[in-house]
């Protein structure tokens, strides 16, 4: 058995099934069996801190979390580090936003402790923030802000073109870092923000390095962590640019338990 210590892994596409579901009682036998033989069990996620809160309710073991797709680390419950976005920044952005052709089916700031939503879209049921309001303007919007998403999950246009409009905002505005998030949306993080220099900060105030990391990812804004990882798994179900860069290739895909599948055979977890 390879000895590792620590595991890093994304949530939506990797532990989430396509209905957002998860075996809760099993993660929680995994973690703490984990936790037995001293590995740190992170979950690197783009989601919000206050999504992850909800969504690993049931799993209290589970306290480490590079949120926002690093922008915000809090470990064993205390936030070690954040990075928002520069309010004019997002002013700019959402001024660029208005010009977008087709426009997005949702657009949402991720705050420090609920998400915002541009008030155009307020019919648009949004299940997966928890707290949540709506803005007309960024006045409006009185907390420090991590992220904003721009998603197009009704009108599903193809992979390349949500790719090829990352690149475009990379290019157009050098302060930030666009990346794909999957679901048809994108995450614009401040520059310099991503999975892996918020791991690499994370494990060395917890005394360790990446290379003692092993990473599991679906999509684009898990390339960094997955190739900076000691050992970088990507899904079965994972973008073909992950799939190209990754170290291994699980097993089974998201909907056949592949993280957890590939995480008891590495670390011989009794199920």
């Amino acid at each position: 058995m390879e000895k590792w210590q620590y595991v890093a892994v994304d949530v939506d596409g990797t532990l989430l099934d396509d209905h957002d579901h998860y075996n809760v009682e099993r993660l929680n036998n995994d973690v703490q069996q984990l936790t037995a033989q001293g590995v740190h069990f992170i979950v690197a996620s783009g989601n919000s801190l206050d999504a992850l809160k909800a969504i690993f309710a049931g799993s209290p073991l589970v306290n480490t979390f590079v949120a926002e797709n690093g922008g915000r680390i809090i470990a064993d419950g205390y936030e070690r580090f954040s990075q928002p976005h520069d309010r004019q920044t997002i002013k700019h952005l959402l001024d660029w936003e208005r010009r977008l052709t087709p426009q997005p089916d949702l657009l949402s700031l991720s705050g420090a402790k609920q998400t915002f939503i541009a008030e155009r879209f307020e019919g648009v049921p949004v299940p997966y923030y928890p707290h949540h309001a709506y803005f007309k303007s960024l006045a409006d919007v009185g907390e420090p802000i991590f992220n904003l998403n721009l998603n197009w999950f009704k009108q599903r246009p193809a992979l390349s073109w949500i790719m090829s409009l990352a690149d475009q905002l990379n290019q157009r505005f050098p302060v930030v870092h666009a990346t794909y998030s999957g679901a048809y949306g994108i995450d614009v993080l401040p520059t310099g923000v991503n999975k892996a220099v918020g791991l690499a900060r994370l494990t060395k105030q917890l005394g360790g390095k990446l290379d003692e990391l092993v990473a599991f990812g679906d999509t684009a804004n898990d390339l960094e962590m997955i190739q900076a990882a000691g050992c970088g798994y990507a899904m079965k179900n994972a973008t073909s640019d992950l799939l190209t860069v990754a170290d291994r290739v699980t097993r089974d895909d998201n909907n056949h338990s592949g993280l957890l599948n590939e995480i008891e055979r590495l670390f011989e977890l009794t199920p």
